[in-house]
């Protein structure tokens, strides 16, 4: 009687391991597909956040520029300020 413990190889091939290759190749495509519409959207997305930013940060620099006249208004004020009370004395 032979031993059958070791490794058997056969030439032919199941119905069962064609329809499983056939589902993994058709499952690896779908997730690819997916991988692809995924990067699409994110794709998108980063473009929206970078004009986003590119807004937020001109907005900001205008909010600066605000700030630094009111300063200096502030800082004429101050100057104007000083120079009455210097005077009064």
């Amino acid at each position: 009687m032979p031993d059958r413990r070791g490794w058997h190889l056969d030439k032919s091939v199941s119905v069962a391991h064609i329809g499983t290759t056939i589902g993994l190749i058709v499952g690896a495509l779908w997730f690819f597909a997916g991988q692809d519409t995924r990067i699409s959207n994110l794709e998108l997305h980063i473009k929206h956040l970078q004009t986003e930013r590119v807004s937020d940060q001109s907005r900001t620099e205008k909010k600066f520029d605000e700030l630094r006249v009111d300063l200096r208004m502030i800082n004429n004020k101050l100057d104007r300020l000083i120079e009455t009370q210097s005077r009064e004395r």
